[in-house]
């Protein structure tokens, strides 16, 4: 039986999915689009974004990646910075994908799920930039005793040491590395070896306290961006970690709390 935090989301999920057929047939969603299209990041692009919760392709429609609003706007200055030089490498695809592929000279994307990377490659194909995303299919191996356990409710017995690995896949130093998939202390860990002088890790879902290990030794400099998330109904965080400046252990700098239209 499905566990009752389960049956909300998938009932609030089909609520918001109902209201977007009333709201489409009204107008309402297109004096949304309307709104959000003049103030990317306000008050109405929130509004329209919980349309789409769960809608892959709708949030890759709003280009709008699901990370907090100011970690995201962070990333985008990292990459507008480079001249669309980038090279990125992404633990977990998603809309995140098409968005990075619109903005860097490279994405490679490592996915678990078959089904989910097939969805992104179509995405991608439909937004124009299947020829700067490779996508990397790597499913976890069943183990009596993982080695790169997920942490995640459900997965015991799943070692997902090949996925983490994934990036050595990929040649040369990395402007920005995404980690919002499986295993994300072992990924933080390899992504902080990977980095370009000036790159950055993006930690999404950084307010889970099994990260903080990882996180802690990373030896990276920490940004914390809590706020509100395209799709979603309440605030989470996003952590932007980048290689400290010189010698010694990681440090925080605080993060402005981020809220639609501020």
């Amino acid at each position: 039986m499905p566990a009752p935090s389960s049956l909300a989301r998938s009932a609030y999920v089909g609520l918001w999915r109902s209201g977007r057929r009333a709201a489409e047939a009204s107008g309402v969603l297109a004096a949304l689009d309307r709104r959000a299209a003049d103030r990317p990041g306000g008050a109405a692009a929130h509004a329209r974004s919980l349309f789409a919760i769960h809608d892959a392709a709708d949030l890759v429609r709003l280009d709008v990646p699901w990370w907090t609003y100011g970690a995201a706007a962070r990333v985008a200055a990292h990459l507008d910075a480079l001249g669309g030089r980038a090279r990125v490498f992404e633990y977990g695809s998603g809309a995140s994908s098409v968005w990075l592929a619109r903005r860097a000279a490279r994405v490679t994307s490592v996915e678990h799920h078959p089904g989910f990377a097939a969805l992104v490659r179509d995405l991608a194909r439909d937004a124009g930039v299947a020829d700067r995303l490779e996508l990397l299919e790597v499913a976890p191996e069943r183990s009596t005793a993982p080695v790169v356990p997920s942490g995640r409710r459900g997965e015991a017995g799943l070692d997902y040491g090949r996925y983490v690995r994934a990036i050595d896949a990929v040649d040369g130093d990395l402007d920005l590395v995404v980690v919002d998939g499986r295993a994300r202390g072992a990924c933080l860990a390899a992504a902080a070896r990977r980095l370009a002088p000036g790159g950055l890790v993006l930690l999404d879902d950084s307010q889970r306290p099994r990260y903080a290990p990882a996180v802690a030794a990373s030896g990276l400099v920490v940004r914390r961006y809590r706020g509100w998330v395209p799709s979603l109904p309440y605030p989470r965080e996003t952590a932007v970690l980048a290689l400290p400046g010189r010698a010694g252990g990681a440090a925080v700098e605080p993060g402005a709390v981020g809220e639609p239209g501020a």
